[in-house]
């Protein structure tokens, strides 16, 4: 049997944790308590409060700016691709409204977009590489610029660029290359083009509508894989298929979203070749940035490739804006 003392030390336990609860419950000390409380509360319904008032601002700023920017763009992008024919080149896994934005500056600037194509991901896709480099067999005898010896990607890279422009050839060649291919005569330059397109197209590698030639490009790129390696890897193959196409024309410039590690424009300045010859616009498919693809790419074709938006070795516009 249990001590009797143990009852009592027990007991007098219980009648002690009452009575502190009561002392706390009331008086002084529960003023104390739930005074803070509400303090608390306060100050909370008070940042809540000023959260929701800085939202609506800024919600106004930004349809302002916006409308600053719409209204704006006219007066900066007026005449600036009159007379230029372009293709957007969506890579990259770009969607559709990011590809519409930049379509319609280009429209604003004076451009007539021609040809609006989607790089499917089987370009890239490593376990497609000996159906690409088949393909590729299959494409060269009508590629211009191509031989036994050129790689999978190149020659199809070349042969999107001829696709594209009926009678234009990369640096070096002429219509006298055509006498090795099924189309002998200039003329039928446009037949070769069509025969190119069906068979990249036919094989999934683009997808898309062209309804006349183009004279420049404007690749939309995308955010990519989201494995950094993946990613860094495709957008490599992007701008080297960029690069190409600036053999063909000085009018070509990467759109892309948000700056991210090895993404296609990191991949174009990473290159020698490519920074040269081919301009980025960093957030370009963003609302405000589409603005500076159309003069990034006007740019380009007087001669002065650049590289605009936010983060080091850029321009956040480009100097027609100014």
């Amino acid at each position: 049997m249990k001590d009797f003392r143990y009852h009592v030390v027990s007991l007098v336990a219980v009648f002690l944790a009452l009575a502190v609860g009561v002392v706390l419950g009331s008086g002084p000390m529960r003023d104390a308590f739930t005074g803070s409380l509400a303090e608390q509360v306060d100050e909370l319904e008070t940042d809540l409060a000023q959260a929701e008032a800085d939202v609506v601002a800024a919600e106004a700023q930004t349809s302002t700016a916006r409308q600053y920017a719409d209204e704006s763009a006219p007066a900066m992008l007026s005449g600036a691709l009159l007379g230029t024919s372009v293709a957007t080149v969506q890579v990259s896994q770009a969607d559709a409204q990011a590809q519409a934005g930049v379509r319609d500056r280009l429209v604003q600037a004076g451009a007539t977009v021609n040809a609006e194509v989607v790089v499917e991901p089987i370009w890239t896709d490593p376990s497609q590489t000996a159906f690409r480099s088949s393909l590729a067999s299959t494409i060269a005898p009508n590629v211009v610029g191509v031989d036994d010896s050129t790689s999978a990607p190149t020659v199809l890279a070349h042969a999107l660029a001829q696709a594209l422009m009926p009678g234009v050839y990369p640096a070096g060649f002429d219509e006298s290359a055509l006498s090795d291919t099924d189309f002998p005569d200039a003329e039928n330059a446009p037949d070769r083009s069509a025969l190119l397109l069906d068979l990249l197209t036919e094989a999934g590698l683009v997808s898309g509508v062209t309804t006349d030639a183009v004279s420049a490009f404007a690749v939309v790129a995308g955010p990519g894989a989201e494995d950094d390696a993946t990613r860094a890897e495709d957008s490599g193959i992007m701008a080297a298929l960029a690069t190409t196409l600036a053999q063909y024309t000085r009018g070509v410039v990467v759109a892309s979203g948000v700056d991210a590690a090895g993404d296609v424009p990191s991949a174009v300045l990473n290159s020698p070749d490519a920074s040269a010859t081919v301009a980025t616009v960093v957030e370009g498919t963003e609302y405000y940035g589409q603005i500076s693809v159309p003069l990034a790419l006007a740019d380009a074709q007087a001669g002065a490739v650049g590289h605009f938006g936010p983060g080091e070795g850029r321009t956040l516009v480009p100097s027609r804006a100014g």
